[in-house]
């Protein structure tokens, strides 16, 4: 694989069309051939691969013919949600997280928790105390 950081921009360029050239001969296409595909002219598909400058529709057009133009797409990464975005997202999962459909239920006087096992307490063995209501000031 060959790194373009040190290559000028004709350079790339130069690189760039013999590829083109390269995978266009693979599929034993004529230049002609492979404009008809792309739907460009055949002086098009010359300049490309000479390593001349094109316009990058015309570009599109060849790649998507020899079938790169995902991997052309992918050159440049999507751009994901912006931290301001991922924050206001999780603020309105907060928002809407689901509510419980009734109160939880407590625990009547004198019958065992649901949690309670049945040979740890018996409803006999648990005094029943009668709770009175507490009234302001009453602990002065």
């Amino acid at each position: 694989m060959v790194k373009y950081t040190p290559f000028s921009d004709e350079a790339v360029l130069v690189e760039f069309g013999k590829r083109i050239a390269g995978y266009r001969l693979n599929n034993n296409w004529t230049q002609a051939e492979l404009a008809n595909r792309a739907g460009v002219s055949k002086s098009t598909v010359e300049h490309i691969e000479k390593g001349q400058s094109t316009q990058l529709l015309n570009m599109v057009k060849i790649l998507r013919a020899l079938g790169f133009l995902n991997q052309f797409i992918g050159i440049v990464p999507e751009l994901g949600p912006s931290p301001m975005e991922l924050l206001m997202q999780s603020k309105n999962q907060q928002k809407n997280k689901r509510k419980r459909a009734s109160k939880p239920r407590s625990n009547t006087q004198g019958r065992a928790s649901s949690f309670d096992s049945p040979n740890v307490f018996s409803e006999t063995s648990i005094a029943a105390e009668p709770k009175s209501k507490w009234v302001w000031d009453e602990d002065k």
